[in-house]
């Protein structure tokens, strides 16, 4: 398995050391509690409370989405392989649907969007991208190569949007839609259903051997901190540099 670039993202402790302090917690669980810092950075960011409050400058959120927006192509893919790769059809029905939906109601949701926001094609399509959107770009696309790195992209990215939409949704409702829809389609039961099935899929990794714990581990962690570093970028694109970015390795990228 190839691996990923730490960053400073190491820990004095190992995955095997973590999960031996927390036996009785299922996978999912001792991964996001490895990488706790970094998720609660993700779940708890600057960027997630000023949009559901609803003062998030029309700028700031037009250019977070038209940066989200250039992931759609690759997120397809990713969930596509994911499907193929899957070891039996129930699990192929499901990521189907979300398939489905990702190139029909979100991808709608995006274009609504974008013209309320005054934003034109050539606005949206090809943008410029912040080394932290091509980073995360770049981590979809190495990890196409297993279902299971593949399967702890995807609940890193689907389960923490509904981790932190959960406290925004207990807000009172904005007033621009944009905003609040982005808030109430990751609250749906729906979706906590596809982030709970996810989860499960996640457990169910807990007899691979150690080593690959350890790179999915580390996967893990490198997309809780390419989350909150998104949100950071979007709130002021040089607040992150390329250096801080991680990323996956070389031999991967090229």
């Amino acid at each position: 398995m190839d691996s990923f670039e730490p960053n400073k993202m190491e820990s004095p402790m190992t995955f095997a050391d973590y999960r031996q302090q927390h036996p009785q917690q299922p996978l999912s669980e001792q991964l996001r509690g490895y990488a706790e810092t970094d998720w609660n950075r993700a779940v708890n960011h600057a960027f997630t409370d000023a949009l559901g409050d609803d003062r998030l400058a029309d700028e700031v959120y037009a250019r977070y989405l038209v940066q989200d927006y250039a992931f759609i192509d690759t997120l397809v893919n990713l969930v596509a392989r994911t499907l193929a790769n899957a070891p039996a059809m129930p699990p192929k029905s499901v990521l189907a649907g979300f398939l489905a939906a990702l190139t029909s109601d979100e991808n709608t949701y995006f274009l609504r969007s974008f013209e309320a926001l005054g934003l034109s094609e050539a606005d949206y399509l090809n943008p410029a991208l912040h080394p932290v959107s091509r980073a995360i770009i770049d981590t979809m696309k190495a990890s196409e190569v297993s279902y299971e790195r593949a399967i702890i992209c995807l609940c890193v990215a689907e389960w923490s949007y509904l981790s932190w939409s959960q406290q925004q949704a207990k807000k009172p409702r904005g007033s621009r839609f944009y905003l609040q829809e982005w808030i109430d389609i990751h609250v749906l039961p729906e979706f906590e259903q596809f982030v709970a099935w996810l989860r499960g899929q996640v457990d169910s990794f807990t007899d691979r051997n150690d080593a690959t714990l350890e790179e999915l581990a580390r996967l893990f962690r490198q997309m809780c901190v390419l989350e909150h570093q998104f949100f950071s970028a979007s709130l002021d694109p040089a607040a992150v540099t390329e250096q801080e970015v991680p990323r996956v390795c070389k031999r991967i990228c090229e």
